[in-house]
């Protein structure tokens, strides 16, 4: 019998401690330790020789005071193969705890802190983990796990940067995704933490996994890449077929830079990856664990994923239906702004769907990140400033022109041999034979064809605007354009609506872009939309009337910046998706558990079988509203873990300290969250967030600034972040004595200011309330009461 012992060797005082410790273990429990270091052999270590040192041992102590990638990819192929796992870290070690809690993926398996050797096997003796601790497998990944599995998609998890490699393998592999790959995205921008009980199920429907790691120098590398390093291991224990790409300056861990890919170009990237994914068997598999392990009365309870883009096929199934989307699949040319998780793209793919159903209709969505913002702004950078205005509206006409045509073609092509086409479609199809343009090639392409031609001949130090701008039409093809457009008049003329939804604008908020430059290009697309609306409305000898809709999707927090840009932001069109109503956001998750596969799936069984009825003396549905943010995909993110901590614990239902736990779990997901969304034009969110550890519930602006003074923000930037933590709902305003609300951006944080203001004689004492999704994480004292906020 023996325990297999895993830990880093970066500091001989640590390895000095875990070795001392596994020789006390072993003589006191009778079995042999197993230490990697005893596997050296010439100096190298021999992966498969710790795997399968992993394999044959009764249970593995791994040692994460470091957090090395490769013990966490030890640990990681540990639990995959159902092995007893007892982690552990020195206390004494400063930053321990913090990258623990960091971490957070392993939250659900919990630690044992020690000091010293002796006090490790001390505390080994006492819990007696050999006798008493249960493999995570059977604990928590097999009661999660359908009756049977069926190997048939993607699991890609991708970097927290997407620097030029990393776009282009997105980018690569969302083409695949569009010609039919079944693909579940980890996305440490979309979803900042998803969960163990996310991991292994989505594995282990995966016919290979892709993990690409970030080299040292780019933001958040070291947190992701260890996260990777865990689900990389897990993926490797499942037997599941792997891809491990990094860049060349990262350096590979022994555990696995056998089985890891390097590249040094953004091609050669792609390249590898496009090998491997073309090797994979995409196989009906029916997987079950050999194991027979109890299987949890909560385990067929499911409420789907909490990022829309990995569950689009299964989304009409419980797709809550607000006003916002009624306005969404209704209105005429109007901007649509939500946070990050209100379910912009679950609004517009739904919207899509619904419009296109009717035959009468044409429904067309555009996702921009399909052509390479960098490539894009460098030709912006080489225009005369009086012409990029006028070049970002040419480009979005292109755009939006070229893909109604294009979905024009797509119905054509797609009608039978049988049936003759009249003479308009005969016409149409000629012209598509005539143009410089491939309409049945990706937007993108389009894109880079017309970017290329205008780099070729621009000169901006001799040409003048007029000839710039003759370019500018030519590269776009404007005479070809008005020609395509009297070709569209005869076969749209018809159509009830011609629907067009623009949506992931964000892709290009990236950090360290030109955010003025980005906000033009999207205010060029309100310009566009305006004059494409106004020319599509007219009829002449040439052309015929189509009655254009467009809508927007955009980011709070871009809509925020744009206002500052745009020249009359008073008249931009805007409708807010929010869900301030309580009981329209629990109907997501009702939603989504009466369209489960269980076999009685009748709501009340939720609310009074699988749900305790209280948590904190509180019902358990005003808990769950009060706790996190008021957008689907947290609801989503946050119940799902709940579920998980109580098949975690053997629980028939999920208990008040089940929900607890998740909170905590949460609260660090929506604080990663922030910072992804906001992180991005303020530097100094990470260090404001951080200045309110251990803060009261209710603050005020006095002691709000001197939380910014100790954080290190300067004097003039205080005001400014204040109001940005306002907006991203972090702090609520008290606009009446007690009461508090998290206003939107718009008429409604004027509104909420202007009440504000009225409350205090001096602004000093104005006072504010942090949001309960982020207390745990932040250690905020709460008032005692639980309360939904306005």
């Amino acid at each position: 019998m023996t325990i297999f012992f895993g830990y880093a060797a970066e500091r001989r005082s640590a390895t000095e401690t875990i070795r001392t410790a596994a020789i006390r273990i072993g003589e006191e429990s009778g079995v042999t330790p197993v230490l990697w270091e005893d596997m050296l052999v010439d100096g190298t270590v021999v992966i498969s020789e710790v795997l399968r040192a992993i394999d044959d041992a009764e249970m593995c102590i791994f040692d994460l005071t470091d957090q090395t990638e490769n013990v966490l990819f030890e640990a990681g192929y540990a639990v995959a193969r159902a092995k007893p796992v007892w982690l552990t870290f020195d206390s004494t070690v400063s930053k321990a705890k913090a990258s623990w809690k960091e971490l957070a993926l392993l939250n659900v398996i919990g630690y044992t802190a020690y000091r010293n050797s002796n006090d490790l096997a001390e505390q080994f003796a006492n819990v007696n983990p050999l006798a008493t601790l249960a493999p995570i497998y059977d604990a928590l990944i097999e009661p999660s796990l359908d009756e049977g599995i069926v190997r048939d998609s993607l699991l890609y998890c991708l970097t927290f940067e997407p620097f030029e490699a990393s776009n282009r393998l997105s980018l690569f592999l969302n083409s695949r995704r569009d010609r039919g790959l079944n693909m579940k995205v980890s996305d440490p921008r979309e979803s900042t933490l998803d969960p163990l009980t996310w991991f292994a199920p989505n594995i282990l429907k995966s016919a290979g996994v892709l993990v690409h790691f970030a080299g040292p120098h780019r933001n958040r590398a070291s947190l992701h890449n260890r996260r990777h390093a865990f689900v990389a291991g897990m993926a490797y224990g499942f037997d599941v077929p792997i891809l491990m790409l990094a860049e060349g300056e990262y350096t590979a861990p022994f555990d696995y830079q056998s089985l890891l890919y390097k590249y040094e170009t953004a091609e050669e990237c792609v390249a590898i990856a496009r090998n491997w994914l073309d090797s994979l068997a995409y196989e009906e598999i029916n997987w079950s664990s050999p194991r027979g392990s109890h299987r949890s009365s909560l385990s067929g309870i499911r409420f789907g994923e909490h990022v829309a883009e990995n569950e689009l096929l299964d989304l009409p199934d419980y797709f809550v239906e607000t006003a916002a989307f009624e306005s969404v699949v209704s209105a005429r040319d109007t901007l649509f702004v939500g946070h990050r998780g209100t379910g912009k793209t679950a609004n517009a793919t739904q919207a899509f769907n619904q419009v296109s159903a009717n035959k009468t209709n044409l429904a067309v969505l555009i996702k921009p990140p399909g052509f390479e913002f960098a490539g894009l702004f460098a030709v912006i950078a080489k225009l005369p400033e009086a012409q990029k205005d006028y070049f970002l509206d040419s480009l979005w006409r292109f755009v939006i022109q070229t893909e109604i045509a294009a979905s024009v073609l797509a119905r054509i092509e797609s009608k039978s041999v049988y049936v003759p086409h009249e003479d308009a479609e005969e016409q149409f199809l000629s012209y598509t034979k005539s143009v410089s343009f491939d309409l049945r090639s990706d937007m993108s392409i389009r894109v880079e064809q017309a970017l290329n031609h205008l780099v070729a001949t621009l000169n901006p130090i001799q040409d003048t605007a007029e000839a710039t701008r003759n370019l500018i039409n030519e590269a776009f093809h404007a005479n070809t354009l008005a020609e395509l457009r009297g070709h569209l008049g005869p076969l749209l003329k018809d159509k009830k609506r011609v629907a067009v939804f623009v949506d992931n604008l964000d892709k290009g908020w990236e950090k360290g872009a030109d955010f003025r430059l980005v906000a033009r290009l999207i205010i060029g697309l309100l310009t566009a939309r305006g004059q494409l609306v106004r020319d599509f409305e007219k009829q002449d000898f040439w052309r015929d009337r189509i009655k254009l809709s467009l809508a927007i999707f955009l980011r709070s927090d871009i809509f925020d910046y744009l206002q500052k840009e745009a020249r009359e932001p008073d008249k931009l069109p805007i409708a807010t998706i929010t869900w301030r109503d309580p009981e329209t956001l629990l109907g997501v998750i009702e939603n989504r558990f009466t369209a489960g596969d269980t076999k009685d799936r009748a709501l009340r069984l939720l609310w009074e079988n699988y749900f305790c009825q209280e948590v904190e003396g509180v019902p358990t549905r005003a808990y769950i509203t009060s706790v996190v943010l008021p957008r689907p995909r947290d609801i989503v993110y946050f119940c799902n873990e709940a579920v998980g901590r109580a098949i975690d614990r053997h629980h028939s239902r999920v208990e008040p300290a089940d929900f607890l736990s998740a909170e905590e779990t949460y609260s660090q997901y929506a604080y990663e969250a922030l910072l992804v969304e906001n992180g991005i034009t303020i530097p100094e969110m990470e260090d404001a967030l951080l200045g309110f550890l251990d803060s009261p519930e209710i603050i005020t602006r006095e002691e709000i600034f001197a939380s910014f003074n100790t954080a290190g923000l300067s004097s003039e930037t205080h005001e400014y972040v204040l109001k940005k933590l306002v907006s991203v709902s972090f702090l609520g305003l008290e606009i009446r004595h007690g009461v508090f609300t998290y206003p939107d951006v718009g008429s409604s944080m004027k509104k909420a200011y202007a009440q504000a203001a009225k409350i205090f004689a001096s602004p000093e004492q104005q006072r504010f309330r942090i949001n309960r999704a982020f207390h745990a994480f932040l250690g905020i004292t709460r008032n005692g009461n639980i309360d939904r906020p306005t």
